[in-house]
């Protein structure tokens, strides 16, 4: 375990005087890579200069396991859903690409079962590297879904072992129900303490490789916002001794500077393959702890490294046996269509927009920010584009509930732990300084507790998804077995050119 910072210096030192050794290695770790094979713009790094991609992730792994042997490459999950390449092959395009990424090993994330368990050991089965989870069950059964709990590295002259987990509330939260019905995640702290006690005998070092957590309420005073974000990773870690390090997934927060729960170094990426972290660690013989370590985030910068041959070959693979399908043009927009989690956007507006028309009965329609996961240039408008916007296999429902069960679900959306509820034109409503929906309208006239509304939704919301639990207690549930894309794309192809508005349906006071 790491105890305190040593100067270096000091370190050689000691190891002199006391004949102890200090090993030195390096962890690469990404997460929440979310099909991002190609680079990117991604505007929170810059304007004009792609980002990340897997042949350029590959490169700096092998020029770092080269320089260095003493070097291992983690994973945290997520690594489907994102650019349409990998909803059109149901993840074998991600996972297949993976394989040349140099990993040592990776655990599993919600989105890897976005097309279902049984879809998910299919593809997962294709890997040439170690998958770890041992906390996702068949029900009612002792048996793992994905039967490797861990792996024992050997690196630096060290066993380094390696747990894979899921966090409980991520995997209900933020997986479509149907997707899991086999299947159920287990206590992660129970199981952590299990397979620390079974590594601890037989190791040196003890890493966890985990997907999961929710984010710190704002009421979480005094820390900062990289903390607020892995608040449940902090959290886990004082639950346990003997961890000496946890890279994480699912926030999509990175940690320019290493945090320190419980002597436990938490590290983290910001994902879509923007950065690749390296931890490096001092590891006293003597002592047997961590002493010193070293945490920062590579940025990806596309025009900075040279393309893996390799890689880019299996890219290309894949995007050109999707290319006819992602290519067809749909319609032109005159804008940008963009993203917001924590207020309107006018992409929001638009798949909105589209569901609500789908059938005359729907008095509005709505769909969470999280669904919604890549902008759209203004120009032509394609079916890969809507895809990539809207990953998810997600059908359209329509749901009959009353006044009050509707201020029920917007309570909940103005609460931000998942994001704003995108709405539909007939719709408005407000979010207050407490936290709380207000102002709630329908056609300029504020709906009533005890009428009933047609209301569209994606089905992972209607089942309970992003904690939208009152859905279940729908009056009538209606799925239409209509995939969301398909209804968006249809609304767009009535227009020769579509015009994104904002327009001041939700109200952030």
């Amino acid at each position: 375990m790491i105890k305190k910072t040593i100067p270096y210096i000091l370190l050689l030192l000691i190891s002199f005087i006391s004949h102890a050794e200090i090993k030195t290695m390096s962890i690469l770790y990404t997460n929440d890579l979310h099909s991002h094979l190609l680079p990117s713009i991604q505007t929170r790094i810059s304007k004009t200069r792609p980002v990340g991609g897997f042949a350029n992730i590959a490169t700096l792994v092998r020029e770092k396991k080269l320089s260095d042997p003493d070097t291992i490459y983690i994973d945290s999950g997520d690594y489907f859903s994102g650019p349409y390449v990998s909803t059109l092959t149901n993840g074998a395009a991600v996972i297949e690409s993976m394989n040349y990424l140099g990993l040592d090993v990776a655990c599993i994330g919600n989105h890897e079962f976005d097309h279902g368990w049984e879809n998910t050991l299919e593809q997962l089965n294709k890997a040439n590297f170690p998958i770890v989870n041992g906390n996702i069950f068949y029900k009612n059964s002792d048996q793992l879904f994905w039967d490797n709990p861990y792996v024992i590295l050997n690196k630096a002259g060290l066993k380094i072992g390696v747990i894979g987990l899921h966090g409980k509330f991520a995997f209900y939260d933020t997986i479509n129900f149907k997707m899991i019905e086999a299947i159920e995640t287990r206590d992660e702290v129970y199981y952590l303490k299990k397979y620390i006690a079974e590594l601890k005998p037989i190791t040196d070092i003890i890493i966890l490789s985990v997907h999961g957590g929710m984010p710190g309420r704002q009421s979480s005073v005094g820390l900062s916002d990289v903390e607020r974000s892995l608040y449940a990773d902090i959290m886990l870690a004082k639950e346990v001794s003997d961890l000496d390090i946890i890279i994480t997934g699912h926030a999509h927060t990175g940690t320019p500077k290493a945090l320190i729960s419980n002597d436990t170094i938490i590290v983290s990426t910001n994902a879509y393959t923007s950065e690749l972290g390296e931890l490096k660690i001092f590891f006293d013989t003597e002592k047997k702890e961590i002493v010193k370590h070293k945490n920062k985030l590579i940025q990806v910068f596309d025009d900075e490294i040279k393309d893996d041959p390799s890689m880019l070959k299996e890219i290309m693979k894949w995007q050109n046996k999707v290319k006819v399908i992602a290519s067809k043009p749909i319609t032109q927009s005159t804008n940008k269509m963009e993203r917001a989690y924590g207020s309107e956007s006018n992409m929001g507006n638009m798949f909105a927009d589209a569901m609500s028309s789908f059938d005359e009965r729907i008095d509005f329609a709505m769909v969470n920010s999280g669904a919604l996961r890549q902008d759209i240039n203004a120009g032509t408008i394609t079916k890969g584009d809507l895809i990539s916007a809207f990953p998810f296999p997600n059908t359209l429902v329509m749901a009959h509930l009353s006044g009050d069960q509707i201020k029920i679900i917007f309570d909940h959306a103005a609460g931000m732990t998942n994001g704003v509820l995108q709405v539909s034109s007939e719709f408005q409503y407000s979010i207050n300084s407490s936290g709380k929906a207000s102002a709630l309208k329908l056609n300029d006239t504020e709906i009533k507790g005890n009428e009933m509304y047609w209301v569209a939704a994606p089905n992972f919301v209607t089942q309970g998804g992003d904690g939208y639990l009152e859905f279940r207690n729908a009056a009538h549930i209606e799925d239409t077995g209509i995939m969301v894309v398909e209804i968006v794309e249809e609304f767009l192809s009535k227009t020769n050119k579509y015009q994104p508005l904002i327009e001041n349906r939700i109200i952030v006071n």
